[in-house]
């Protein structure tokens, strides 16, 4: 019976271990299209205000489009591993045995910065 509690415990914080390095990753994907889309921006309006050919303005602005659906793409992944994230990390706050862990510790730590992070970015 102990052993199946110990067992359940470390499942727990492996579960908490993987969800937040998920969260984190994409959300840290899904800031650096968001920069990556800033400096495309800034390309494609240099090359016209340089008065560069028209096909090559063209072709920055392909690669800007681009990178705009990867903002897209990278935020719904994000939104998805963040709520895994958030059912888990609640699971785990409730629990004592498993707030005394260095997983929930970085996780909490997840938690609070991505949460700041989120505000700042609205």
């Amino acid at each position: 019976f102990v052993n199946d509690i110990y067992l359940i415990m470390a499942d727990k914080l492996k579960d908490l271990k993987i969800k937040t390095g998920v969260a984190k990753r994409c959300w840290k994907e899904y800031l650096s299209y968001k920069k990556e889309c800033v400096n495309e921006q800034t390309k494609v309006e240099k090359m016209k205000t340089d008065g560069r050919d028209e096909y090559d303005i063209k072709k920055q602005e392909e690669v800007l489009k681009e990178t705009e659906s990867m903002i897209s793409h990278t935020k719904s992944g994000f939104i998805k591993s963040w709520k895994e994230f958030q059912d888990i990390y609640t699971s785990a706050k409730n629990d004592e045995n498993i707030k005394q862990s260095n997983e929930y510790q970085e996780a909490e730590k997840v938690f609070n910065e991505i949460t700041k992070a989120q505000q700042d970015d609205k």
